[in-house]
């Protein structure tokens, strides 16, 4: 079976989320391949689930005082601190196509087998945590992950941790210890880099994209071929980009707290 494979690299966070949900969109639809999509952030950025509180979650001024962008997901799951040092992706497969199973903890068990061969591949262990659907090395977590289904795709997104600025995330988010394991007091005692693993040793980015994009072939049985965005998908995504960045958007969840709140007083 053949798969679209897409590397945008670096791209504004706000953009990133406007376009894995656009191809989703379209995947689902059946206008275009199901597709691998990779990029870094271009700006620091916090992905919030869907359902989430931005003043829980987020230190909103440090992160306007240092322009850290808060954005807003379509998918569920928790917040993440992300910036150029780690490999983002969207894995997006129509439902129903037979590659991805149709059961949430399914769909991450085969999606996330990618995460786990490629450590293999660069000859460090790695293991499904599903309590928490991450994948960990050496007892830490090196990928974070959510998922969402919608307009007939399902999308499994999440992070291989290149390097991390841990000291950064915890000014940024208020809860940095959240997702991690239970005892764990420190991000940087419970999360663990590629750079950690290789000893310092350093890493070729573009070697390890392309052994991210071999395991997640093997675990999905699937050829994935270098190709590129529709323009239907490019102007789809530019319009939710507004949507993205909207104070509407990303305040959705806060906004609608309040109004609860004052109507009960």
């Amino acid at each position: 079976m053949t798969w679209r494979f897409i590397d945008t690299d670096m791209t504004d966070g706000y953009y990133s989320a406007a376009l894995f949900e656009s191809i989703a969109k379209h995947v689902g639809s059946g206008e275009v391949d199901d597709t691998i999509l990779f990029w870094r952030t271009k700006t620091p950025a916090v992905y919030l689930g869907y359902h989430q509180y931005v003043e829980d979650e987020v230190h909103e001024d440090y992160c306007a005082a240092n322009g850290i962008q808060v954005v807003r997901r379509v998918l569920g799951g928790g917040c993440g601190y992300c910036d150029e040092d780690q490999i983002l992706f969207s894995v997006i497969s129509r439902e129903g196509s037979g590659t991805v199973p149709t059961d949430v903890q399914g769909a991450y068990s085969r999606v996330l087998g990618g995460l786990i061969n490629t450590l293999r591949m660069l000859g460090f262990d790695g293991k499904l945590e599903p309590a928490r659907n991450a994948v960990y090395s050496q007892g830490r977590k090196i990928s974070g992950n959510a998922q969402g289904r919608f307009e007939g795709a399902v999308l499994v997104n999440g992070s291989l941790l290149l390097d991390f600025g841990f000291d950064e995330m915890d000014r940024v988010l208020k809860n940095p210890t959240m997702n991690l394991k239970e005892g764990v007091e420190f991000a940087r005692d419970g999360m663990i880099t590629l750079l950690e693993l290789l000893s310092g040793a350093g890493y070729d980015i573009d070697h390890v994209k392309g052994v991210l994009k071999r395991g997640f072939e093997d675990a999905l049985g699937v050829e994935a071929r270098c190709g590129v965005l529709t323009w239907a998908e490019i102007e789809l995504a530019q319009r939710l980009s507004e949507k993205h960045r909207s104070r509407d958007w990303i305040y959705r969840m806060d906004d609608k707290r309040r109004r609860r709140v004052a109507r009960e007083r």
